[in-house]
């Protein structure tokens, strides 16, 4: 008598976590393929496009007008960048689909990792810098555990309300 009960919870559960917990465009779909490996190859930096990673609490992602302070006029024939001026000619920001999302109770500041702490943006998001799409998945967990292990090799605090607010 219990299988009809246990198979209803099984088929609730399968059907609840397909419908609410995936991305609809798909896990880390971009709206362009961005090339980390061409931009840093040509120079960039970390920076030049997460502009709040050094002076904020929020890396940011990259606003359309990042995109366009070079590729106002195109730089070459590739479809991304032929995007990027769809995006511009219809007046909408890119769509960026976060990989990270902080619980409302953690307090993160990119400022105090990358700028006083002098965190290399590798450390924590992997070797960016070698790849030619955009990442699908976080480099790394980036959970408590892992914090509080970063924060003990460095010998950074570990009291709770520094990151528990």
């Amino acid at each position: 008598m219990r299988w009809p009960l246990l198979l209803g919870f099984g088929v609730f559960t399968v059907l609840g976590s397909w419908f609410f917990g995936r991305n609809p465009a798909g896990p880390g779909v971009q709206p362009i393929a961005f090339n980390h490996s061409k931009h840093i190859a040509s120079g960039m930096t970390c920076t030049d496009c997460h502009t709040g990673a050094q002076t904020r609490e929020r890396a940011t992602l990259p606003a359309l007008a990042a995109c366009l302070a070079c590729h106002e006029t195109p730089l070459t024939e590739s479809a991304e960048e032929k995007k990027i001026k769809a995006f511009a000619a219809a007046g909408r920001e890119l769509a960026w689909a976060p990989l990270t999302r902080m619980p409302t109770h953690v307090y993160f500041s990119h400022r105090r990792h990358v700028q006083l702490g002098k965190l290399e943006c590798a450390g924590c998001h992997g070797a960016m810098d070698k790849l030619t799409a955009p990442p699908e998945k976080l480099f790394r967990p980036l959970d408590m555990d892992d914090c509080i292990d970063c924060h003990q090799k460095s010998r950074a605090r570990i009291d709770c309300n520094d990151c528990h607010r």
